[in-house]
C-alpha cells in the first residue's frame, strides 16, 4: 500500500509541475517532454544495472507500445491542464481507471468483493463531479485522454503478468521509446532549445519514473483490481485538494 502512496503523490506533483510551468511564456511541452523520457530512461536504466541489462521481444515491444502512449497521453494531458484545470484533467484522465481493472476481472480472473469495488467507483465519480469545471470542451481530446490512459495502465498490468524483465529494465525501454519518438516529432518542430525547459524536463522526468516504478511495485503486493481504483481515486483526491489549496479554485 506504501507503493501505491508513492505512486500517487508522484502522479499529482507531475500535474502541479506542468501547472507551474505554463507560466513560463518560455516554455515548450515537446521540449519538456523529451527531457523528461530522458531522465526516466537513465533513472530505469542506472537502478537496473548495466550487468542485468536483457530483455525479451515481448517486453521491448510492449514498452514501446506504451512509451508511445505515453507520449502522446501527456501531450494531450499537458493541453486539458492548461485549459481546464488540474482537477478536472485528472477527473478525465483517471475515468478510464475500470478499464484495466475489468481487464484483470475478466481475463485474469483476479477477484475482488463487490462492495469494496462499487464503494470506490461511487468515490471516483464524486471526485469527477467536483472537478468538472463548466467551460466549452473538446470532445474529442477528452475522449483520446480517456481511451490512451486506459490503454497503456492495461498494458502495465499485462507487463506485471506476462512480463520477464525487472521493472526498472522495463521502464528504461519503455521511457526509451517514448524519449525517441519524441525526438523523430520534434523535428517536425521549429523551435529553439530554451535551458529552462531541459530543467523542466528533469524536474517532471524524475516523479515520471517514479510514478510507473512504485505503481509496478505495488501490484507486486496489491491485486490490480484493486490498485487501479485506489490509484484512480487518490489522483483525483490529490488534484482537487492541489486545486483548491494551492491554485485556490473551487
Amino acid at each position: 500500500m506504501f507503493y501505491l502512496f508513492l505512486s500517487i503523490l508522484s502522479s499529482v506533483s507531475i500535474a502541479n509541475f506542468f501547472k507551474v510551468f505554463q507560466k513560463d511564456k518560455n516554455s515548450f511541452i515537446l521540449f519538456i517532454l523529451l527531457f523528461n523520457y530522458l531522465t526516466a530512461s537513465f533513472l530505469g536504466f542506472f537502478q537496473n544495472g548495466i550487468q542485468n541489462f536483457e530483455i525479451n521481444f515481448f517486453d521491448s515491444l510492449l514498452a514501446f507500445i506504451i512509451g508511445f502512449l505515453f507520449f502522446i497521453s501527456f501531450f494531450i494531458y499537458d493541453r486539458n491542464i492548461k485549459n481546464n484545470g488540474i482537477s478536472f484533467s485528472i477527473s478525465v484522465m483517471r475515468i478510464s481507471l475500470p478499464v484495466p481493472t475489468i481487464v484483470s476481472i475478466i481475463f485474469f480472473k483476479e477477484k475482488i468483493r463487490t462492495s469494496f469495488m462499487i464503494d470506490l467507483v461511487f468515490l471516483t465519480m464524486g471526485f469527477i463531479l467536483l472537478g468538472y469545471v463548466k467551460k466549452s470542451l473538446n470532445i474529442f481530446l477528452i475522449f483520446s485522454l480517456f481511451f490512451i490512459f486506459a490503454l497503456s495502465d492495461t498494458d502495465l498490468k499485462i507487463f506485471d503478468v506476462y512480463g520477464k524483465s525487472s521493472p526498472s529494465l522495463f521502464l528504461f525501454f519503455l521511457f526509451l521509446s517514448a524519449f525517441l519518438v519524441n525526438l523523430v516529432t520534434i523535428f517536425f518542430v521549429k523551435k529553439r532549445l530554451n535551458y529552462k525547459n531541459i530543467l523542466y524536463g528533469i524536474i517532471v522526468g524524475i516523479p515520471n519514473y517514479l510514478m510507473s516504478f512504485f505503481f509496478l511495485k505495488s501490484l507486486e503486493f496489491i491485486s490490480a483490481s484493486i490498485a487501479y481504483p485506489l490509484l484512480g481515486s487518490g489522483i483525483v483526491g490529490g488534484g482537487i485538494l492541489t486545486d483548491i489549496f494551492f491554485w485556490k479554485k473551487t
